[in-house]
């Protein structure tokens, strides 16, 4: 239990001041190379139970796109009516402690530090990659939670966080991504996310293929590592869901873009269904409190974190509405493995060109494939970087002032991986004396 960890021996360890605070040990276990092995959470997980005093609601959050905005919703309403809660997200923007959302605030240091230093007591959890350490910590901070929401990270029944017992599992929508490990094709990846399904079922708007599979899924997860998983009833999203009174008073209040008023609509589902004693939560006055999702940072720009076809077109729905269906200056970048070509055909003819932002990311795309993707579809584009090196290879004519790129009459919309948008708000941040470069007419 966190609040015994001191005194449970340090399996040899002398001293807590041998341990490397949670920040130093979390880079390097991002610079590990930790091959997959789909038994080892739940082996660790074995091994951590017995320590862990869990007593909480479980609820498990499954899919491509939403997964963030939905269960800060459901932790925010939930929060509001007087509830204890821990909602565990991934990635994070600028700070690891991001992913650990206790009642209404991020987690503070002090607390983060004191999860890890309770799990470092097992010689067993340094077998753990970087987000199975980051599930396994959740675990620990939400000892004394009245309501535990997990998200998914990469997929289903492969996933650290499938290890725990559910009592729901919300699936929002399910699209193309991480084809190397999930499957190849749409209903591949549905099935891997759907055998981690446990208790009362809530399913997002979906595809008719990924619907025919729900329709099969006590079959589907028997097939899979979770087999002895309980199934209770199963709810899906309606559009006369989406005139519930708490989207509509949301919407109207904070202007909300549709993806989130579909997720807001699936939440107010799940609520109904707890009905222990879950407020009809005003949102109202309490927008999303999460970073990037259609966020309109300022009144030229709007950020958005998205990796594939489904997130981009919503993106690009929302910035139409912001740019009063204007063309648009994209900011972008991606990491490796995403359908990048589908993702910009879909901007193509809604924008004024593209500038690539460099980001120091071992996953990040090469700028070189980007450029090849723009150039086949006639867009025009910068290239733009606070780092020097990056550009050595790159034409003198591709060098231009910080006026080509940032010009105070048009709207940006910075879109792609999280480490963009991060490598975004700290360069506008700091943003006096930087370099831009790179263009292309």
């Amino acid at each position: 239990m966190l609040n015994d960890f001191a005194s449970i021996s340090h399996c040899g360890k002398n001293s807590l001041d041998e341990i490397p605070n949670i920040y130093d040990y979390m880079v390097l276990k991002e610079q590990e190379y930790t091959y997959f092995e789909p038994e080892r959470a739940r082996e660790i997980f074995f091994l951590l139970k017995p320590h862990l005093h869990l007593k909480s609601f479980n609820i498990h959050i499954i899919g491509t796109n939403g997964k963030g905005s939905t269960g800060r919703f459901l932790a925010q309403s939930l929060f509001e009516s007087g509830y204890k809660i821990l909602h565990f997200t991934s990635p994070h923007l600028l700070d690891f402690s991001e992913r650990f959302y206790i009642d209404d605030h991020v987690v503070d240091c002090d607390k983060l530090q004191k999860a890890h230093l309770f799990l470092q007591q097992f010689d067993f959890i340094n077998r753990a990659s970087y987000f199975e350490y980051a599930t396994f910590l959740a675990f620990v901070l939400g000892e004394d939670s009245d309501f535990l929401i997990m998200e998914a990270g990469v997929g289903g029944e492969h996933d650290s966080t499938s290890v725990l017992d559910y009592d729901v599992t919300i699936f929002t929508r399910i699209g193309i991504d991480h084809k190397d490990l999930l499957g190849n094709d749409l209903q591949s990846i549905a099935i891997t996310k759907l055998r981690a399904a446990q208790g009362r079922i809530f399913v997002h708007f979906q595809d008719n293929d990924v619907l025919n599979i729900f329709s099969n899924l006590g079959s589907v997860v028997a097939s899979g590592y979770y087999a002895n998983n309980k199934l209770g009833d199963i709810s899906y999203l309606r559009p006369s869901d989406m005139q519930h009174e708490l989207v509509r008073l949301s919407s109207n209040k904070n202007d909300l873009p549709m993806f989130l008023q579909e997720n807001l609509a699936l939440v107010s589902l799940v609520v109904e269904y707890i009905n222990i004693n879950v407020k009809k939560v005003n949102l109202t006055n309490s927008p999303l409190k999460l970073r990037a999702r259609c966020e309109i940072f300022n009144p030229q720009i709007m950020l958005d974190v998205g990796h594939n076809e489904m997130a981009a077109q919503a993106a690009l729905n929302e910035m139409l509405r912001f740019s009063n269906g204007e063309k648009f200056i994209l900011i972008y970048n991606s990491y490796k493995g995403k359908e990048v070509s589908k993702i910009l055909e879909i901007f193509q003819h809604y924008v004024e060109k593209i500038v690539i932002f460099a980001v120091e990311h071992q996953r990040i795309l090469p700028q070189e494939s980007i450029i090849k993707d723009i150039d086949r579809l006639g867009i025009g584009y910068e290239v733009f970087s606070i780092y020097e090196q990056n550009l050595l290879h790159f034409s003198k004519c591709l060098v231009e002032s910080m006026t080509s790129f940032f010009n105070s009459d048009k709207k940006y919309l910075v879109f792609g991986s999280f480490s963009l948008v991060e490598s975004f708000l700290l360069w506008y941040q700091n943003r006096e004396g930087y370099k831009v470069n790179g263009s292309k007419k």
